[in-house]
C-alpha cells in the first residue's frame, strides 16, 4: 500500500506564541497544512504568512464570523477541495498535538497504520499541558517550555482524526465521524494555558466574548477561579519528551474548569 496522504487542518486565533510550533509539528508529520486565522490580533497572522509558501493553503475569517459556525464552514470546505485529493484528515485545535497510543513510533506511522486498517477515526486522551513555576522562561518555544501534565479524563470527547471517506460535518470538533472507531485511544498534548500573562488574555480579552447561545461557561468558570489558576509542578506529571506518557488523571482539571449548568456541552 501507498503511503497515505494526509490533510492537517488549523482554525487559530491569538496563539502566536505556538503557532509556529503547531504549524511545524503537522508538516513535520508528512501533512499538507490548511491554516485559518480567525481575526488574530497578535503576531499569528504574521507568524502564518512567513510558513505561507510551505501551505496548502491560509485564509484570513473575519472575527465577526460566529466561532462555533467555523467547524461547519471549514468541513464543508474540506470536503468540497480535498476530499478526492486525501486519504486523511488531522484536525487539533490550533493548541494541540496528536500523538499515536505510544512513542514507538511518530504520528503519521500510527496514521499509517489506520489507514491500512478497517477502521474509520481516532478519539484522543486529552492530557492538558500547563504553566508551572518549573517553567524555564528563556526557553520561547512553548512545547519545549511547559513540561508538565496530567490527563483531563471528564471532558467532551476529543475526536481529531479520520479517513477523508470517514468525514461528516463537524460540530465544535468532538461529534463522531462515520464509520468505525479505532480501538486504541491516541494521545493528544493540550497546552491550553501557556504562561500567566497569555492565561489572563485567553481569559479575560480572547475568549470572552465567545458564547454558545447565551453561555460560556467554560471562561466564567475559569474567571472565578483564578487565583486557583497556578498549579505546582509537584501537582502534574513530568513529559521528558521520550519516556511513554502518563494517563493516570494525577490533577482534578474540574477543581479549575467547574462543570456545565444543567445539559450543556462540556468544555
Amino acid at each position: 500500500m501507498s503511503r497515505p496522504r494526509m490533510l492537517g487542518i488549523l482554525l487559530c486565533y491569538n496563539d502566536g506564541d505556538l503557532v509556529e510550533d503547531a504549524i511545524t509539528y503537522l508538516l513535520g508529520q508528512n501533512h499538507h497544512v490548511a491554516v485559518w486565522d480567525h481575526g488574530s490580533t497578535d503576531e499569528t497572522a504574521e507568524i502564518i504568512s512567513r510558513f505561507a509558501g510551505h501551505l496548502l493553503e491560509t485564509r484570513h475569517i473575519p472575527r465577526s464570523f460566529d466561532f462555533y459556525q467555523l467547524y461547519p464552514l471549514m468541513s464543508a470546505h474540506i470536503l468540497s477541495t480535498y476530499g478526492g485529493a486525501y486519504d486523511w484528515v488531522s484536525w487539533p485545535d490550533q493548541d494541540e498535538f496528536l500523538e499515536g497510543p505510544s512513542r514507538s513510533k511518530s504520528y503519521c506511522e500510527w496514521v499509517e497504520d489506520v489507514c491500512s486498517s478497517d477502521f474509520d477515526w481516532v478519539q484522543f486522551n486529552n492530557l492538558n499541558y500547563w504553566f508551572t513555576s518549573a517553567d524555564d522562561p528563556r526557553i520561547l518555544s512553548a512545547v519545549q517550555r511547559i513540561r508538565h501534565y496530567s490527563a483531563f479524563l471528564d471532558c467532551a470527547p476529543r475526536i481529531r482524526a479520520w479517513k477523508t471517506t470517514a468525514m461528516n460535518v463537524r460540530i465544535f470538533n468532538h461529534n463522531e465521524p462515520n464509520g468505525v472507531r479505532y480501538p486504541d485511544f491516541f494521545n493528544l498534548r493540550h497546552y491550553p494555558m501557556r504562561s500567566e500573562t497569555q492565561m489572563l488574555n485567553r481569559i479575560y480579552r480572547d475568549r470572552a466574548g465567545i458564547r454558545r447561545g447565551d453561555s460560556n461557561y467554560h471562561y466564567e468558570n475559569l474567571k472565578l477561579r483564578v487565583g486557583q489558576l497556578a498549579i505546582a509542578p509537584d501537582k502534574l506529571h513530568f513529559d521528558d519528551g521520550v519516556s511513554e506518557l502518563n494517563l493516570e488523571a494525577f490533577f482534578d482539571w474540574r477543581s479549575i474548569y467547574g462543570y456545565a449548568p444543567l445539559a450543556e456541552a462540556r468544555p
